[in-house]
């Protein structure tokens, strides 16, 4: 019994659905945004759970690789007690830690999230600045950040000196490699007020930009294919060789 299991566990791991990297797929993924509770009081309270649970797992897979000792085959059941046990184990330590390390960076994104939105220009800066920490930490949280820097850019403009800035760098974040590509399918920037950014190359196909303010941007070989520029403002906009159309 022990050998059927531990080699239908064990070649599983090893196979084509290997469990290892889903779990590693987990931690970085960009998904689709189906996991937005992470990083709050529901992803802690899950995540303590789990580290609670496995003491007694722990305790108990030990008990079963190591302490069975007593009948003819007890060295034959223990060796493959022992790889049963100590694969089921490690799977489940791995999973454990790719959730602590996927709540970890949903909670950082939660706490940039809220100084974006803040009154406080300084505070905004802050969280523009630690979205893009977040960013180059792991693709995790992508597809929020992408969403994020949309918000921010479909709000009016704080009337502050230093917030053209702010809005380049939201803009930049979006426009250039720092997201992952699956994360920015079908931006909405539908209003967003984008006067004057530049964004040389920039990679953003699909994106929703009916009735955004693009007056005197710089966008010279732009990929926009498939963008909607329905009622756009363009006026002094630079699309030199930009990827128009279908």
């Amino acid at each position: 019994m022990w050998a059927a299991l531990a080699a239908g566990i064990i070649g599983r791991v090893q196979g084509q659905d290997d469990l290892f990297q889903r779990i590693a797929r987990f931690e970085h993924d960009v998904g689709d945004g189906g996991w937005d509770w992470l990083g709050g009081p529901r992803g802690l309270a899950l995540g303590l759970a789990m580290s609670v649970a496995m003491v007694p797992v722990t305790i108990l897979l030990g008990y079963v690789a190591f302490g069975s000792a007593g009948d003819a085959d007890a060295e034959s059941s223990s060796g493959f007690g022992g790889k049963l046990c100590g694969t089921v184990w490690l799977l489940m330590m791995a999973a454990l830690g790719a959730y602590w390390k996927r709540q970890r960076l949903a909670g950082h994104f939660q706490s940039a999230y809220r100084r974006l939105g803040s009154a406080d220009p300084d505070e905004r800066q802050r969280g523009l600045t630690d979205l893009m920490i977040n960013a180059r930490r792991g693709w995790g949280e992508h597809r929020r950040i992408a969403r994020a820097l949309c918000e921010y850019l479909r709000r009016a403009p704080d009337p502050h000196p230093g917030e053209g800035g702010k809005r380049q760098l939201a803009f930049t974040m979006l426009a250039d490699q720092t997201l992952n590509v699956r994360a920015k399918q079908a931006l909405d920037l539908s209003g967003a007020a984008l006067q004057g950014v530049r964004a040389v190359d920039a990679e953003l196909p699909g994106a929703c930009l009916r009735g955004a303010d693009l007056r005197g941007a710089r966008l010279q070989r732009a990929n926009l294919r498939g963008a909607d520029l329905e009622g756009a403002l363009l006026e002094g906009a630079n699309l030199e060789g930009a990827q128009l159309g279908r």
